[in-house]
């Protein structure tokens, strides 16, 4: 039996797992008008891993149930990097759906199920519905910001911090731990670096006791440590800093 929240006016149930990413997002303050409407226009759709979800032109809007997926930049030589993941309750494509198109690619990078929601049920509304409308114009406001900041970290920050940053924005949970499914190359992809320089970033973590490697697996020991180094704070104490290096 569903409840009148799982029925549209149309008479169409929708995904309880679409409602709760929905609640998860930032459209959660939105009337349940608003959200059956756009809800009720979804369809829902698994990804597996390593699936080109689109390619920026050919946009998809996603509701993300759960999984993760990477918004990846590709330049004209094949060169990648990674500028932002989502997980559950996050929406893709929302600037490509009122530019219609984006330069950016979205990749599951594990098993991903998402709502795609019809973009041109969302702008409707949004012409109708001025709540909706502010809402989206908080959201890519903060995405700008947002955007500058990893610009920030990408520019100015080490290798190893930005390597850090990105394990644990992949990491999903699991009964054993974090753990991140990737290996050498598409981590250097993701930071838009290469395989050596990236190994030598990963021994040095794993020598700091931050993460433990395994296959295409990485384990994320120390999730503390992990984001000290992502941030660049130094967990030593004055007296340890200061003191004289031994010969």
């Amino acid at each position: 039996m569903t409840t009148p929240s799982e029925i549209t006016r149309a008479g169409r149930t929708i995904d309880p797992a679409a409602l709760a990413a929905w609640s998860a997002s930032f459209l959660a303050d939105q009337p349940v008008d608003v959200r059956d409407a756009i809800l009720a226009d979804s369809r829902t759709v698994t990804f597996p891993a390593g699936t080109l979800i689109d390619t920026g032109q050919d946009y998809r809007v996603c509701l993300v149930h759960h999984g993760r997926i990477a918004a990846k930049v590709v330049s004209s030589a094949g060169r990648e990097v990674t500028t932002r993941y989502l997980s559950a309750g996050q929406i893709s494509a929302v600037p490509a759906m009122l530019t219609h198109g984006s330069p950016s690619q979205l990749e599951a990078i594990a098993d991903t199920e998402v709502s795609l929601l019809n973009p041109t049920t969302f702008r409707g509304l949004m012409r109708t519905r001025p709540e909706l409308t502010y809402a989206v114009a908080v959201y890519l406001a903060e995405s700008t910001y947002e955007a500058v900041l990893l610009l920030e970290h990408n520019l100015f920050r080490s290798v190893q911090q930005r390597v850090s940053r990105h394990l644990l924005e992949m990491a999903s949970p699991t009964t054993d731990g974090l753990v991140v499914q990737t290996d050498q190359a598409a981590l250097a992809n993701a930071i838009g670096s290469v395989r050596e320089v990236v190994a030598r970033a990963l021994q040095k973590l794993s020598d700091a006791g931050a993460i433990r490697r395994s296959r295409r697996q990485i384990w994320i020991e120390d999730p503390t440590l992990l984001r000290t180094i992502a941030a660049g704070r130094d967990r030593r104490s004055a007296a340890e800093r200061e003191a004289p290096v031994a010969d």
